[in-house]
């Protein structure tokens, strides 16, 4: 008997018991369906945050933040903070520097527009730099500037819901209180959907000042004040770790205050924690698809069982045992083929 014949052979006994081939069928799909779901779930995931962290820099990202002096004589020492100082002469001696950024994240608070109107957003302390190191697009007005930090103006760049929030719409040319302070808006940023990426603030409910304005009367921007870098390519961050590194030790008089985070290795785990969450996903959604596999295996016994007489026929007219085989095998395969089919296709819409 040929495939064609015993395909025929297969969906004609099916069809013969359509309501119980219906929920053979159903089982098997839904364990198809389960294990792409999850694992295009588990997939779709890392893809978004690697979009969206590349955006940024992705593994080209380098922060330097304060941290405890390790060494006893350090400790005892008074620690210095990362400052303005430190940045401009990095930026001087650091190779395959595509950009770099100072700020500190300062903590949510309420600001208030000239009319009353309050609202919560977080604040930062930013330099000019902040803005294109951390991919952002201005909507209206401008960013900050290098003068504003010189001069230590009042103004600001507001985040697009907060400017909503507060003005509806356009908040250029706008007065805003900051811990009873007027700023100037000067700068509206695009609505932003790094969602899944904390840098310590809000992508589209934040405010930032002029770094030296806002040091000058809050002690904590000095204090948390980190560093971002973004290289010209990976290959290239253990050398500006490096540099930096010896540099930074130099200045600072042989203390080790400050660590260096590097995205590269940040990546490398996430990559392995996705690739895991994945295996651990598939094989708990393949648990429906065992089910359905014995769903597959019950029906067929039951099949063989009430279709004895049917078998002896063929064997008394000649049959042979394995062609008696492969035709309860074709049926099997065709409700384990259809509900695959359909499971696959319904995982993947």
């Amino acid at each position: 008997m040929s495939a064609a014949e015993l395909l025929r052979e297969a969906i004609r006994a099916l069809v013969a018991h359509r309501f119980r081939s219906l929920l053979t069928v159903s089982s098997i799909t839904l364990g198809a369906f389960s294990i792409v779901l999850m694992s295009s779930l588990a997939g779709s995931g890392l893809t978004t945050l690697i979009r969206d962290v590349e955006e940024l820099g992705g593994a080209r990202i380098l922060i330097f933040a304060p941290k405890t002096p390790e060494r006893e004589a350090a400790r005892a020492a008074e620690a210095r903070p990362l400052g303005v100082r430190d940045r401009d002469h990095l930026a001087q001696v650091l190779p395959h520097v595509e950009a770099m950024a100072m700020y500190t994240t300062l903590d949510r608070r309420e600001v208030q527009a000239a009319d009353g109107t309050r609202a919560r957003a977080d604040v930062v302390a930013a330099d000019a730099g902040f803005f294109g190191a951390l991919g952002m697009v201005l909507a209206r007005g401008r960013f900050l500037s290098a003068d504003d930090d010189r001069l230590r103006s009042r103004v600001c760049v507001v985040a697009h819901e907060l400017a909503q929030s507060l003005w509806g719409g356009d908040a250029v040319g706008r007065w805003l209180v900051v811990d009873g302070e007027r700023y100037l808006v000067v700068g509206q940023l695009a609505a932003l959907s790094h969602w899944d990426i904390d840098f310590g603030f809000e992508w589209n409910e934040f405010v930032a000042l002029p770094f030296l304005t806002a040091a000058d009367t809050r002690p904590e921007v000095v204090a948390g004040a980190a560093l971002q870098v973004r290289t010209t390519h990976v290959r290239h961050n253990d050398v500006v770790k490096r540099v930096a590194n010896a540099v930074l030790i130099e200045r600072r008089g042989d203390v080790d205050d400050f660590q260096i985070w590097d995205f590269n290795a940040f990546m490398a785990k996430f990559h392995q924690l996705f690739s895991l969450m994945q295996l651990v996903v598939g094989m708990l959604a393949s648990v429906a698809l065992v089910v359905g596999g014995i769903g597959v295996m019950n029906m067929m016994l039951v099949s063989v069982s009430e279709r004895t007489r049917e078998i002896g026929l063929k064997k008394a007219l000649g049959a042979a045992p394995g062609a008696i085989t492969r035709q309860f095998l074709a049926e099997a395969v065709t409700l384990s083929g259809a509900g695959g089919g359909l499971g696959v296709v319904a995982g993947v819409v």
